[in-house]
């Protein structure tokens, strides 16, 4: 097992590696210049072909783009993500400052997701060809061809402008929660009940289940004992990718229900040409995610011994 682990680790390295490198050759190549906006923020609008060539060459943008990229990387590694170039606030701060919302909000959309998806796909599974079955799939089709941004707004306008049970926006208590993780959940829902139907179809077609069954086994021993862990671990590898997409927070949702999270960070960012705002929102976006895929092959491999040795 801990060999294992520490494969899983080193390979982890090389993607965060591949991370940086993305992450710099995105922003250094993006339209615009982050020199003109460290400019304006310095000597105002009304600038000079010299003041935008000053500062271009005391921050080092005129260096080859593998210089840059080592010198920044070698900031990361020692967690310096630099300052902001509108408000000069530090980065990596104010990115852990809106950790906590988006950690708040993908933890509470995860357990909705779960809640709905994991009985519905058993019991369609169990059901597959009655009207109850039948009802799940319909419903988990409905929800995967919903997008986001139009569920958020369908939510806003029922819960907050029609019936006025809800906030709209804003970050506070469960009442500012429950929109935003509805609209997440429920589309997260939509897909995990797919493929927990899908996975314990599967299993319950597995000859053990069958030798169970011969056994005289009650169904409810059969499926909750026997054929749900198995079915089970597909369904923890995608809700762990969904966690990780999650905690590098939900862009689209955060916008629109004022999420003070990572993700209307980012957008914020991106409107005011924020390259150094950017950069270390993607970045730590993108890290996350690997670490977060990381722990689910560690808790794959518990789950499923013959994982570990393949």
């Amino acid at each position: 097992m801990l060999k294992y682990i520490s494969k899983r680790i080193f390979l982890v390295f090389f993607v965060i590696l591949g991370v940086t490198i993305v992450t710099f050759c995105t922003m250094h190549f993006a339209p615009g210049e982050p020199e003109e906006v460290i400019a304006i923020a310095r000597y105002g609008e009304d600038l000079t072909q010299e003041q935008i060539e000053l500062v271009k060459v005391t921050e080092g943008f005129d260096a080859p783009v593998y210089v840059q990229y080592l010198k920044w990387l070698n900031h990361v590694l020692h967690l310096d993500l630099g300052q902001s170039l509108v408000t000069s606030d530090d980065v990596l701060k104010e990115i852990t400052t809106k950790f906590p919302a988006t950690l708040v909000l993908a933890f509470a959309s995860l357990i909705i997701s779960l809640t709905i998806a994991i009985p519905a796909g058993i019991i369609s599974a169990i059901k597959k060809n009655t009207i109850t079955g039948q009802f799940f799939m319909t419903g988990s089709l409905i929800g995967v061809s919903i997008p986001n941004f139009w569920l958020g707004l369908l939510l806003i306008w029922l819960f907050a402008y029609t019936f006025r049970l809800l906030p709209s926006y804003g970050y506070g208590g469960l009442n500012h929660l429950i929109l935003p993780a509805l609209t997440l959940g429920a589309s997260m829902a939509a897909i995990t009940t797919r493929l927990t139907r899908s996975s314990m179809l599967d299993v319950l077609n597995q000859e053990y289940i069958v030798t169970a069954k011969a056994k005289g086994l009650d169904n409810r021993t059969i499926i909750l004992k026997h054929a749900l862990k198995n079915a089970m671990l597909p369904v923890i590898t995608f809700a762990g990718m969904q966690l990780g997409f999650l905690l590098g927070g939900s862009v689209i949702v955060e916008t629109i229900f004022s999420w003070p999270g990572i993700g209307k960070l980012l957008v914020d960012s991106i409107y005011a040409r924020d390259f150094s705002m950017v950069q270390g929102c993607v970045l730590f976006i993108g890290v996350t995610f690997a670490l977060v895929n990381l722990a689910v092959d560690v808790t794959y491999a518990f789950l499923d011994p013959r994982i570990r040795y393949e």
